[in-house]
């Protein structure tokens, strides 16, 4: 379940709730009663920070001279065993 962030309108008392998703109950505050609370708004817990965490950032970068890999050599198509060359016969 969620922690999400209260704060008493009474005292002032910030305080975490765990609520499942959907739920709509306010707790009472836990240090005077009151049940003038309001849901606060917290950042994620996560955060992504540096390099690392997209497709692109993980791959190693391309020096001078290489090839990359996508690019492939041009490979000569060659008939089949048993059969000529046509052009040669051509001729």
């Amino acid at each position: 379940m969620p922690t999400y962030d209260f704060q008493c309108a009474g005292c002032s008392h910030t305080f975490e709730f765990n609520r499942p998703f959907g739920s709509r109950k306010i707790p009472p505050c836990p240090r005077c009663g009151s049940a003038a609370v309001r849901k606060l708004i917290a950042p994620p817990a996560i955060h992504f920070k540096g390099k690392g965490f997209y497709k692109t950032d993980s791959q190693k970068p391309v020096q001078r001279g290489e090839k990359k890999k996508e690019e492939k050599k041009e490979v000569k198509e060659q008939p089949p065993k048993g059969q000529k060359d046509s052009k040669k016969d051509e001729k």
